[in-house]
């Protein structure tokens, strides 16, 4: 009777892992393009936690009354620094502090105690607040500046313009090169509870998937 040999010969072997090889070759740069990086996820949580949190207060009768018909004292959103009874967070009545109000409710939305500028949340983002003017003498009610670092400490420390440096503390030293790779983007938070995030910030502004248009008036 005839054996017949089944194994393959190591020139079918060879083959077989040539076309694996390049099978890898050509699907690899694709499947990593289709998996986002963390920090792009990190922006994208970033933001929508400021999203929700500016409309829930926005829209929160006990601290932000709406006084924008009022003929005395005309308020927009958030230049609002009056505190009331309702507003649990904010109960001192005499301040006229719009800016320190909205940084103490927002910081308690996030689980934090406290109205300071800069801070840290468990998931390791770096927030920080500067350039604060609400003020209703617009139509925007003026705004509040926030700058975000989704990994924190980690590098690169990098945004587009680099521009966030100093409330966040120092950048990578090749952040004025880097085309790509980003961790820092700022968004503005009108008085009237508009987000925007800033038009150089395009890593950020891709990363949440926000057109132009719709972040225009």
């Amino acid at each position: 009777m005839k054996r017949f040999n089944n194994a393959f010969t190591l020139t079918e072997l060879l083959v077989a892992l040539g076309v694996v090889a390049i099978l890898c070759a050509i699907l690899m740069p694709v499947i990593f393009n289709l998996i986002p990086n963390q920090n792009t996820i990190m922006a994208k949580r970033a933001y929508y936690t400021i999203q929700t949190i500016v409309s829930e207060l926005i829209n929160d009768e006990a601290c932000y009354p709406d006084k924008t018909s009022s003929v005395t004292d005309r308020r927009i959103g958030f230049d609002d620094g009056a505190g009331t009874a309702n507003c649990l967070e904010w109960t001192n009545t005499g301040s006229t502090d719009s800016a320190g109000k909205f940084k103490t409710l927002f910081r308690d939305k996030l689980g934090l105690d406290g109205s300071a500028d800069n801070f840290d949340t468990a998931d390791g983002i770096q927030w920080k607040f500067s350039n604060a003017a609400f003020n209703s003498g617009n139509t925007t009610g003026g705004s509040i500046k926030l700058s975000v670092d989704v990994n924190g400490e980690e590098d690169p420390n990098c945004s587009n313009t680099n521009n966030y440096n100093t409330e966040l503390g120092s950048g990578g030293s090749n952040c004025s090169s880097r085309k790509s790779g980003f961790d820092r983007f700022q968004v503005t938070i009108y008085g009237n509870g508009k987000v925007e995030i800033n038009s150089s910030d395009k890593w950020a502004i891709e990363a949440v998937k926000v057109s132009k248009s719709l972040t225009e008036d």
